[in-house]
């Protein structure tokens, strides 16, 4: 919530400034398809994304929209057949700014979405089994269409025991800012799903699940609803152990505390189980991982109600070294780099 007194500043500005935004829907799908008569809305990004404008195109997909605050970030969206469509509105000197917003048609067809990469990284803590699936989704449609599947854009399978509903974080195509989204549990208690809509390019998934560890031991069953590539699997610590059918040990970093393995490709409907057994946990390991360009400090979690974000954090960092250290492997010459990164992550997420 925001200061009361900020909160007046804000709607003072609000009555005050005179701001204009203006331009036009393009049909990306078909240019002859007008979306004209599309609800449009003018969010304050601050303060709980409060909608304070409302406004809806023209016969030709123009629109203009006045009144608006010029110093308050503000955020402009389309809504056409169902899907967001959206930009930040930055206003000139003039008090004005010029926007066009691309939309597109939708398909329920999956023929052009496939699984460009996956990887799924897991860090023990205490008696806690932290999970992040990443998956960079790839629509190719041509011409381009969003892909909005009211029956789910993106499946995961439950994992067994899990002890609360996965969180997904999701940054659409040409985004830099990921947005948290709650999963949707499916009808028959099997799987976990979201509705974000598909947009041409590539949509990044991450999964982010906290798993029991019990005795050491966690058994890891997983259904795939993708065709995928080669996964690379991640774990924190690297002395634990993982097996099962297609699984196999390729990098040990004792030093960083971390081991990497490979699964296979998988085919649509494939089923895989993983145990895992033993390990230190990290959190009991109060240092510094340097990956050269990626930086994770791992410190004493707090385990309990904030155990998700935490531990959500630390593998998402995790999974950004394990990219990084896939990488290192495949241009070995560029190793000796690892000692001078000096970029860090903000945990700050």
């Amino acid at each position: 919530m925001l200061p009361a007194a900020v909160f007046i500043t804000e709607i003072q500005a609000i009555a005050q400034d005179r701001g204009i935004a203006e331009g036009r829907l393009i049909n990306r799908t078909d240019p002859d398809i007008v979306a004209g008569n599309t609800e449009m809305e003018v969010l304050l990004l601050s303060g709980g994304m409060d909608i304070i404008k409302t406004a809806t195109t023209d016969a030709r997909g123009m629109f203009r929209i006045e009144g608006l605050p010029e110093e308050i970030p503000l955020l402009l969206r389309a809504i056409y057949k169902g899907v967001n469509y959206q930009g930040h509105l930055r206003f000139g000197a003039d008090g004005r700014v010029s926007m066009d917003i691309d939309v597109y048609e939708p398909t329920t067809s999956m023929a052009d979405i496939r699984v460009e990469t996956a990887n799924i990284a897991f860090q023990l803590d205490e008696d806690y089994l932290y999970a992040v699936e990443t998956f960079v989704i790839v629509n190719d449609s041509v011409p381009p269409r969003v892909f909005m599947n009211p029956d789910g854009n993106f499946r995961v399978s439950k994992a067994p025991d899990v002890l609360e509903p996965p969180r997904f974080r999701i940054t659409a195509p040409g985004s830099e800012m990921p947005l948290t989204q709650s999963a949707l549990e499916s009808a028959d208690g099997e799987s976990y799903y979201s509705l974000y809509p598909l947009r041409p390019g590539a949509t990044i998934f991450e999964v982010h699940q906290l798993l029991p560890y019990t005795d050491g031991k966690y058994v890891y069953e997983k259904k795939f609803f993708h065709d995928i590539p080669e996964i690379p699997v991640g774990v924190i610590p690297f002395d634990m152990a993982l097996s099962g059918d297609g699984l196999k040990k390729t990098e040990e970093y004792a030093a960083e505390n971390f081991a990497v393995y490979s699964f296979g490709a998988v085919r649509t409907g494939d089923a895989a189980t993983w145990t895992f057994t033993g390990g230190t946990p990290a959190a009991a390991m109060e240092h510094v991982h340097d990956f050269g360009e990626t930086t994770i400090m791992t410190r004493d979690g707090v385990v309990g109600r904030n155990a998700l974000t935490i531990g959500s954090m630390i593998l998402t960092f995790f999974v950004l070294a394990l990219i990084f250290s896939l990488k290192r492997t495949a241009h070995p010459a560029k190793t000796e780099l690892r000692a001078s990164g000096e970029n860090r992550i903000n945990p700050d997420i």
